[in-house]
């Protein structure tokens, strides 16, 4: 995946077939798993403690809602046209920061599943923490690129 062109708010980006199908791949499939927000309190679990957390649920559980509607519209064939030597997707700059956010969630997402390692020391030996593993650095590639672009 690479920046072609960007002019004002429009970033176009070049993806050969095979990172053109697995982010479009990762788009259909997500969310990947459920993921439960950060306790808010260590310390105590009075009533107001356990409201804000349901409220944090919630609010949770409704951006990730709104970050799937917006991943099944990023599908549509406006945004891709199709090349010889792979595809195009052309991007807005609200679309690049909510794909940025889809790719974020699916990378912590995975993370939590994997039960939050110190990855410079993980390996994994079952074949869902492969799978999750590979997701995550997958989500990775696509957000360095998308953050990043090669010069």
């Amino acid at each position: 995946m690479r920046l072609v062109a960007q002019t004002g708010p429009s970033w176009q980006y070049h993806l050969d077939q095979n990172e053109a199908d697995i982010l479009l791949g990762m788009l259909k499939q997500f969310p990947f798993n459920e993921m439960e927000p950060a306790q808010i309190s260590r310390l105590g679990q009075d009533d107001q403690v356990a409201e804000r957390q349901k409220l944090l649920a919630e609010l949770l559980a409704e951006h990730r809602k709104e970050l799937r509607q917006f991943g099944l519209g990023l599908l549509a064939a406006d945004k891709w046209e199709q090349r010889e030597n792979g595809c195009r997707l052309t991007l807005d700059a609200g679309s690049r920061e909510t794909l940025l956010q889809v790719l974020n969630d699916i990378r912590v997402g995975c993370w939590h599943a994997l039960g939050q390692p110190e990855l410079e020391d993980f390996i994994p030996t079952a074949k869902k923490e492969l799978w999750q593993y590979n997701l995550m650095e997958v989500a990775g590639y696509f957000e360095a690129n998308l953050l990043e672009p090669e010069e």
